[in-house]
């Protein structure tokens, strides 16, 4: 018998602007388990960068001797309590926010770890949906959600790694897209290429996923649908 298995991913640095997802829609879907997945390091500076805000006075901050001691005072901190992986991460995240290539490969070692079988569904929010769908065509997936898709990011020109291998997503997979998401809206179906195992659901919602309640009541219901048909 197989048992499923819910793992939320959480866009880069939203883990509390997001948190209500989690527990407003996913909490209230009866009879599934699901994870919150985040990377480790990124709650380290969410916690330790608003503090060193306070309690350094900004004009000793600005000054450029005293704030390269304090970067590298940093880096020793991040070096010794992150683990390689984390660390290799916030590296890689400095030289380039937008670089997900180290996410897949942590995602695709924690599914490794997972008994086979176990039937896995993703549930990527923002940039976790990129991350998700790409893990999937290395790694068996059952399913895969996505809350709000970042197709095109609004200040940049078209980047390929976010929507060029979806029309090779084989997974079944349920796309719930805001017609005011600035990442894409209902343009969408006709600018991209999708698999036919895609389905895409649009709500009067922006990227943010501000819901209200007609808004979070359909939204479980596509989500419990979508988990629960056997023909998926």
């Amino acid at each position: 018998m197989k048992t499923n298995k819910i793992i939320l991913l959480i866009g880069r640095e939203h883990l509390e602007k997001d948190s209500y997802l989690y527990t407003d829609i996913l909490s209230e879907i009866n009879g599934i388990q699901f994870d919150v997945y985040n990377d480790s390091y990124s709650y380290f500076r969410r916690r330790v960068y608003p503090y060193l805000a306070k309690v350094i006075p900004r004009f000793i901050r600005k000054q450029p001797i005293i704030r390269n001691l304090y970067l590298q005072i940093e880096e020793q901190i991040y070096s010794i309590i992150l683990n390689p992986m984390d660390y290799k991460m916030h590296i890689a995240f400095q030289k380039n926010p937008n670089d997900i290539s180290l996410r897949i490969e942590k995602l695709a070692r924690r599914l490794n770890n997972i008994p086979r079988a176990t039937e896995i569904t993703l549930i990527g929010r923002s940039a976790g949906a990129i991350v998700a769908t790409m893990v999937s065509l290395q790694h068996p997936i059952h399913k895969i959600i996505s809350l709000g898709y970042p197709f095109k990011h609004p200040d940049f020109e078209e980047e390929a790694y976010r929507h060029e291998h979806l029309k090779k997503v084989n997974t079944p997979m349920l796309i719930i897209q805001g017609l005011q998401d600035v990442y894409g809206g209902q343009e969408i179906e006709k600018k991209y290429n999708f698999n036919s195992n895609t389905t895409i659901v649009f709500e009067d919602i922006n990227h943010d996923f501000e819901l209200t309640e007609e808004n979070r009541i359909r939204i479980l219901k596509d989500i419990e649908q979508f988990i629960s048909d056997s023909e998926n």
